[in-house]
């Protein structure tokens, strides 16, 4: 993409532009970050589990390379991949890039056959569009069809929209954090200024850019006609911890935050969809899939049951320092288990 392209005015610009910086540092703040070899990436390579037979073909079947970025999310994605591929009777190979680009790229030549996908990102990094929608349905439609043209399929996800967090599919974008308590009175960002006018030492803590952009807080204000406050830089750690601890009323960080899970925090629903939708699925190189068939249906759980809740808790088990393929293989239980929604 042109580096120029970057900079154009609008809320595309914005999120092109958090998607290079700010959600990327969001992601860190529950960093468990696979560390990478000096030429860009490193190399993790999986067989199916001791049940299976290692040296016959038809128990290993085909070996799958699984792409993935430098972030925390990104490589617990990848693991849970990896153990959903393995259950189906694949071997893996789990390959960590320095940069959702560099992941992206590989995948359309085909040096990796499937990765984690963000519907938002692909929208503004991939296909240069402008305006992400913040519906979940017209974001994923919108990226998986114009990615037929580049040789990626996407797993469609199941869409249960009236369960909000805890249903399907996982969505990743941006979102504003309160405390249960302000989520009595502030169930969505649209009753938020009215509990932030009762608190007269309210403070709204976000990441500096994002608090000084006019197509950042000054349009989401506008848009659900929040009276000004005092607005606290901080960065999305920052801004978590500064809610969870009483010191912010309201802190910015992106909607699958471990730290933010963690903490009990609860995220105000966006019913105007002003943040857009970052849906959280597989992509696939089509030279994958037809050379490894079987190979998406042994991903389908993860389509099917995957939610922003389930996606969050996992991410606050890393961060508190349970071991990345642990939770993977635990992640893999809870998408085939009717019983267990949010982990």
């Amino acid at each position: 993409m042109d580096p120029g392209a970057r900079h154009a005015s609008g809320r595309a610009d914005a999120y092109r532009g958090a998607m290079d910086g700010w959600v990327r540092r969001a992601w860190a703040v529950v960093a468990v970050v696979a560390a990478t070899a000096l030429s860009g990436c490193a190399v993790v390579t999986s067989q199916p589990g001791p049940s299976a037979d290692a040296t016959s073909s038809a128990a290993t079947g085909p070996l799958v390379r699984i792409g993935v970025g430098p972030e925390q999310e990104s490589a617990l994605l990848g693991a849970v991949f990896a153990a959903l591929a393995e259950q189906g009777g694949f071997g893996t190979q789990v390959v960590a890039f320095a940069d959702s680009a560099a992941v992206r790229q590989a995948l359309e030549v085909g040096d990796v056959d499937l990765a984690p996908g963000y519907t938002g990102q692909t929208w503004l990094e991939e296909l240069g569009r402008e305006n992400p929608p913040g519906d979940p349905r017209t974001s994923f439609q919108g990226v998986s069809a114009a990615d037929e043209s580049n040789g990626i399929t996407w797993l469609r996800p199941a869409f249960d929209m009236a369960a909000g967090v805890g249903g399907p599919p996982a969505d990743a974008t941006l979102a504003l954090w309160v405390t249960p308590d302000v989520a009595i009175e502030a169930p969505s960002i649209a009753e938020l200024g009215s509990a932030l006018a009762a608190r007269r030492d309210a403070e709204v803590c976000l990441d500096p850019e994002f608090a000084a952009r006019d197509d950042g807080w000054t349009a989401v204000s506008q848009r659900y006609s929040i009276a000004a406050r005092v607005l606290v830089e901080a960065t999305p750690a920052e801004a978590v911890a500064g809610v969870a601890a009483g010191q912010c009323t309201v802190g910015l960080s992106t909607l699958t935050d471990g730290q933010a899970w963690a903490a009990g925090l609860v995220p105000l629903a966006d019913p105007l969809e002003v943040f857009p939708a970052f849906v959280v699925s597989v992509q696939f190189n089509d030279r994958a899939l037809e050379r490894s068939p079987g190979l998406d249906a042994a991903l389908q759980p993860l389509a099917d049951r995957l939610t922003t809740a389930l996606l969050g808790t996992w991410n606050a088990r890393v961060q508190a320092g349970e071991d990345l393929e642990q939770v993977a293989l635990v992640a893999v239980t809870q998408l085939g288990d009717d019983s267990d929604e949010d982990g």
